[in-house]
């Protein structure tokens, strides 16, 4: 098993130091295979070297944009700005180019570096000062306005990397990562991986296909990092996962169907379900499901939790302060070390944490609360629902009423649909007013069923509503 050293005596280590050890060590060894091409740890090494003496003309603490689809350039620069003491800010390489400007004026980025690996340098009046231990700054989704920017430290980080290994138990060479890099997930895993000297494994984007043929080349001990939806296509697709040993599946709860699918299939890979945030880093886990099937398991050792506004249901908003948070978002004082996390919530005197979706996704129904992630949930349960995404459409007696949408092979009987949820314990107004059977979903970059998007289509109706059905 890889130690990942945290202090050495009143020294702190950074990311960089950990990279360079293993650009100095591992040499020969692939860091990262991205589709059919690959880089070696010392082909990673001379070209982020020579890429740093371009660089080392700027000045120092400043911020630079880096923006690239492919990921192995990506890193090269990404190390590079680090080696210069330059604070990397990973832009999505698929947003406008009118929408990268307004990031870079918004947050007064003065270098950019796109594609061409032309460097853009823009004398900016810049009066925020950064703390001293910053790694690097991300950007949140943006799915209802301008991504914020989140500033994450070292330490942060390399703690989570700690925590990652005691995961892990087994050895593992390969880290399986195929979403966006911008993401705080793949990036996540592809900045773990080479702080521990494994291999890579990456797309530029995700095809179970191309992915399955690339994976099935090594047979090392491999472990993926992915989301729920990609995690159904593995099973959709029938992919040969004879080398994974372990599985993290983050970004939404897996169904207990979709669960015990993969379990029956994959019997001998950890599934490892964990709860995180850009912001928090990670927050909770379930291995095996081994805690309640309705929770997102159990809190990590150093991860404390406030509810705070609770409802008659004690469900309120979550709080979380650890070791592995950020350093705050950039442009705004941070004035508490407690997060928010935006997740409507609750918690067991086991420490288990139950989450009841996004607090801008709740509804309410005639004066009660209604959280769409619960609706889901218990749908996805059902052979017939392969996913389902509950909107809101306003209504003048109840306020707002749901709608659900869902893709499956078979129409849903609407009665069926009510009793079923009966069932399970849901009220009368959670039971969705409505139902309408979509031939396709849209997705955010990381994977997930984008809901804004599928709420502002079917409010829209016409041709775009049309080619959903």
């Amino acid at each position: 098993m890889i130690k990942v050293t945290i202090k050495v005596g009143d020294f702190v280590m950074q990311v960089l130091e950990l990279i360079n050890q293993q650009l100095n060590t591992k040499e020969d060894r692939i860091a990262m295979y991205i589709d059919e091409t690959h880089i070696t740890y010392n082909d990673l090494m001379i070209e982020s070297e020579k890429i740093a003496t371009a660089l080392i003309q700027y000045p120092k603490n400043i911020m630079i944009g880096i923006t690239m689809k492919n990921p192995i350039q990506f890193i090269k620069w990404y190390i590079a700005a680090l080696k210069c003491e330059l604070i990397p800010c990973i832009l999505d390489p698929y947003i406008s180019e009118e929408k990268t400007n307004e990031l870079l004026t918004l947050y007064h980025i003065p270098l950019l570096v796109d594609d061409s690996s032309k460097v853009t340098y823009r004398k900016i009046e810049n009066n925020t000062s950064l703390p001293r231990d910053i790694l690097h700054i991300g950007f949140t989704s943006g799915t209802t306005g301008i991504p914020k920017a989140y500033m994450r430290n070292h330490q942060s980080w390399i703690q989570s990397f700690k925590y990652n290994e005691d995961l892990l138990k087994g050895y593992t060479n390969i880290i399986i990562a195929p979403g966006p890099y911008a993401h705080s997930l793949t990036l996540y895993a592809m900045i773990y991986t080479l702080c521990t000297g494994r291999t890579f494994i990456g797309q530029k984007k995700f095809n179970t296909q191309i992915l399955n043929k690339l994976i099935n080349k090594f047979s090392e001990n491999q472990t993926m990092f992915i989301v729920p939806t990609m995690l159904y296509s593995l099973l959709n697709h029938n992919v040969h996962l004879m080398n994974v040993t372990s599985i993290f599946s983050s970004g939404a709860k897996l169904s207990t169907q979709i669960f015990e699918k993969f379990k029956h299939k994959y019997p001998y890979i950890d599934l490892i379900e964990f709860f995180g945030s850009s912001e928090a880093s990670f927050i909770s886990y379930n291995i095996n499901g081994q805690a309640d099937s309705e929770s997102v398991g159990k809190l990590f050792p150093s991860v404390q939790v406030q509810i705070k506004d609770k409802d008659e249901n004690n469900i309120g908003r979550l709080y979380v302060k650890s070791d592995m948070t950020f350093s705050g978002y950039l442009n705004e004082d941070v004035s508490d070390e407690w997060i928010k996390i935006g997740d409507w919530a609750t918690i067991s005197k086991d420490q288990e944490l139950r989450l009841f979706g996004r607090e801008s996704d709740r509804l309410i129904i005639g004066g009660k609360n209604v959280y769409p992630e619960i609706i889901e949930q218990k749908l996805l349960n059902l052979d017939i629902v392969d996913e389902a995404i509950i909107i809101s459409k306003q209504h003048n007696k109840f306020g707002e009423i749901a709608i659900l949408l869902y893709k499956g092979k078979d129409d849903l009987e609407y009665l069926n649909m009510k009793e079923y949820l009966l069932a399970c314990g849901l009220s009368r107004y959670e039971i969705p007013s409505q139902m309408i059977r979509v031939k396709k979903m849209k997705y955010t970059a990381s994977g997930k069923i984008a809901r804004y998007k599928m709420k502002s289509i079917y409010e829209l109706g016409g041709k775009a509503w049309n080619q959903l059905l």
